[in-house]
């Protein structure tokens, strides 16, 4: 879409009443008390019409734009005294006061916006807006200032020194400026010493990190920012390159943060203009606007590195594992790394630990389904049928073979991992599953009679090979259910009447099974993974794996 097309797209959406976007709300199930359905106006996709209207040019749209700009203005928390000084609300209906909690990341999020409209239109705008403008930009910069989040924020970290950077610029702030260039360049050490970004292979987050890296390419006149800006840059391209997969047109897992199953279609599009590869978004993936105006951001991309373009049209080689870092911790043997295994038809990859809310993509895999499109298979933990924050997930994998333990976490919410743990710390629910879920054409489900498991979908099977597992004095048991290109196996700990618990210490909870991945025509003479307690922990094998797993709930940092 080029601008006027968005304009006239989002023509429908204007609300006059009030000079913002409209649309119908789709929660994402935190932050907010909105329900879904009801019709809202956003803050920050209107923030970013008003520069679209600005960017289009037509006088015409001036005004409009002025009008949105004072209404975003307007919700500002103001009070240098409230802990919320600087940010804005989601929206309109919902003051910051009302939300549940608020979200720091507003302030990132519309002071990208307001730079963008005082560094690049500020001659289309009128001095006493541009100085409103001004003044809020500067709230914005402090709140990011005080609130100073660390590196392995990477998103936000790189869009608050963007944010800071420039606003220190626009705004004759040299300390501002002086902490984004510390900000950003504390980014690409931390990251150095790490081995890789902390929001690893994200196809929403390890994007916009890029972006900002852009953002700050274009908005700041700044040498030691946008060199350090570049450097970053360039290594985010490394670690996209890395993880691509040019057959199935998909990023490999395992991924710190998904909104979606594949990869959202304006990420492939995007990746095709900057590499020149092409590339596909798989049939399930439609284009996801929430309003269509966040199609545009302002910022103008840049095409890929030279160097990295090629590795998006084809592997470098014929099998590739990939082992990374991506969570310092002491001693290292607590630190989270990832694998991720490429051959020409299949990717497959997992996290040595994570929690399994609903973003979150500890196991995961693609290859080239019976259509050509992408089939998907993933590990998750499920309670009552919704991905839940509180499971627990680690890891051991060797090229196909994965060995994959889960268990439960003492400090988690339930659909978030930070926002709604019950004030008891007691989870009701009727139904505690670990799934193995595949995603594509005619994908089936299969058991054998040697206790295996076999997920199977085009030219490639998954083998499932369950272990031991207890939810108390109970062992786990196995279910298999298919529908509509879906089929999964559920490693099932509890299925029965409501019930409570708490997820304390004196809880026996764990289960195990091991993975492998072959062409359906392929067969594996592995066995059943073996346990042997230890204390607190049992320590499974299988297929040369090792992996420790807590048989009772945990603490997470």
């Amino acid at each position: 879409m080029d601008l006027r097309e968005i304009v006239e797209f989002e023509e429908s959406n204007f609300d006059p009443g009030c000079n913002l976007l409209a649309e119908i709300w789709k929660s994402p199930g935190y932050h907010t008390r909105i329900p879904n359905g009801v019709r809202v106006h956003q803050t920050r996709s209107s923030i970013y019409y008003a520069l679209l209207l600005l960017a289009e040019g037509e006088m015409k749209y001036r005004s409009r734009a002025e009008a949105v700009i004072r209404r975003v203005l307007s919700s500002q928390v103001t009070d240098p005294c409230d802990p919320a000084f600087g940010i804005w609300p989601w929206l309109d209906e919902e003051p910051v006061s009302r939300m549940a909690p608020p979200d720091w990341n507003w302030a990132d999020f519309i002071g990208a916006g307001l730079c963008h409209i005082l560094r690049g239109y500020r001659d289309r705008i009128t001095p006493k807006l541009a100085g409103e403008i001004e003044m809020s930009l500067r709230r914005a910069a402090w709140s990011i200032f005080r609130r100073n989040v660390q590196p392995n924020y990477t998103n936000i970290a790189i869009m608050g020194a963007a944010v800071t950077g420039v606003a220190g610029e626009l705004l004759a702030e040299p300390l501002l400026l002086e902490y984004a260039r510390r900000r950003l360049r504390k980014i690409i050490d931390y990251t150095h010493e790490v081995g890789g970004l902390t929001e690893y292979n994200s196809p929403n987050y390890t994007f916009i990190a890029l972006f900002e890296t852009e953002r700050i390419l274009q908005l700041s006149t700044d040498p030691e920012l946008t060199a350090t800006a570049e450097e970053l840059r360039h290594f985010i391209w490394g670690e996209i390159a890395s993880h691509f997969h040019p057959a199935t047109g998909q990023l490999g897992g395992a991924q710190s943060r998904a909104y979606r199953e594949f990869l959202p279609q304006v990420c492939a599009e995007f990746l095709s203009e900057a590499t020149g590869a092409r590339i596909v978004p798989a049939p399930a993936v439609q284009r996801d606007f929430c309003s269509g105006v966040l199609a545009f951001d302002g910022i103008c991309h840049r095409p890929c590195p030279p160097e990295l373009a090629g590795r998006f049209r084809a592997l470098p080689e014929a099998e590739t594992e990939l082992v990374q870092r991506y969570v310092k911790r002491e001693p290292d043997s607590r630190s989270t790394r990832g694998t991720t295994f490429l051959t020409p038809d299949l990717v497959l990859g997992s996290v040595s630990d994570n929690c399994c809310w609903v973003q979150s993509r500890p196991l995961l895999g693609y290859w080239v389904g019976p259509d050509g499109t992408p089939a998907m298979f993933r590990a998750r933990f499920l309670k009552d049928g919704v991905d839940f924050s509180s499971g627990n997930f680690l890891a051991a994998q060797s090229r196909n073979r994965i060995l994959c333990g889960t268990g439960l976490i003492r400090n988690f919410g339930d659909y978030h991992p930070t926002l709604d743990r019950p004030a008891d710390g007691v989870f009701e629910f009727r139904r505690l599953a670990f799934r193995f879920d595949l995603a594509g054409k005619e994908a089936e489900v299969h058991s054998r009679s040697d206790g295996r498991f076999e997920l199977l979908c085009g030219s490639y099977q998954v083998l499932i090979f369950p272990g031991e597992g207890r939810f108390g004095s109970q062992p786990i048991r196995v279910e298999t259910g298919s529908h509509e290109n879906r089929a999964w196996m559920d490693l099932v700990f509890y299925d029965g009447p409501v019930r409570r618990e708490a997820f304390d210490e004196s809880l026996v909870f764990y289960g195990i099974a091991g993975i492998e991945v072959l062409p359906a025509a392929g067969e594996s003479g592995l066995p059943l993974p073996a346990a042997e307690p230890a204390g607190n922990f049992v320590l499974a094998t299988w297929a040369k794996l090792k992996l420790k797993l807590p048989i009772h709930p945990v603490f997470r940092d």
